[in-house]
């Protein structure tokens, strides 16, 4: 009999459930993992793709090379946005070390990074834009993979709800002022062989 895989763990710890998820429980699930916490229950999504993978691994490194000393870029973290109410960015730009580096408080986080895809789309425009802003962080970047490449919006949170400061259509430079200085071409990242330089 083989032994069981990753998957097979999840399912059953998550099968098991009759009860609200708590922090403590979902925190206790196997690592790696798609899974966010809403009020007791789980949102679950499927692994992203290549295309996301490789996006969010390349603005990772350039986020982190260009960032100030009081921050750092950190790829899928758990972020706290409110009691019972857990997400995972794709990207996070944080100050401090979280709570053990287990979960940052929103509080922590300057910047959110969400790389969008047609399984992720609605439940993120949905969901997840509103707790961010709801949470207080203060910037929030949107990448929607699509046909002609990565189309980023970058907003700035202005009274309680996130306004566009930047935007991006694929092949279009983005440029970051804050909260990390960084300009980019986000098709041009994504088609290149390797990282740049």
């Amino acid at each position: 009999m083989a032994a069981p895989t990753h998957d097979d763990v999840l399912a059953r710890s998550i099968g098991d459930n009759t009860e609200p998820w708590t922090e403590e429980r979902f925190l206790a699930l196997p690592a790696n993992r798609c899974v966010e916490l809403l009020d007791g229950a789980l949102l679950v999504s499927p692994s992203p793709g290549g295309p996301h993978q490789r996006l969010s691994f390349r603005i990772c490194y350039l986020l982190e090379r260009a960032r100030p000393d009081d921050v750092e870029a950190l790829e899928s973290v758990n972020v706290r946005v409110g009691p019972g109410k857990i997400l995972i960015p794709d990207l996070a730009v944080v100050r401090g070390s979280g709570d053990g580096n287990t979960t940052w408080d929103a509080a922590d986080v300057t910047l959110a990074v969400e790389i969008l895809g047609p399984n992720t789309r609605s439940a993120h425009r949905t969901v997840k834009t509103g707790l961010y802003a709801a949470a207080g962080i203060a910037h929030h970047l949107e990448i929607e993979l699509g046909p002609d490449g990565p189309d980023a919006t970058l907003h700035r949170l202005e009274g309680g709800r996130y306004r566009e400061i930047a935007r991006a259509r694929p092949g279009e430079e983005l440029t970051l002022i804050e909260p990390v200085a960084l300009t980019v071409d986000l098709a041009a990242l994504l088609a290149a062989p390797r990282l740049p330089g």
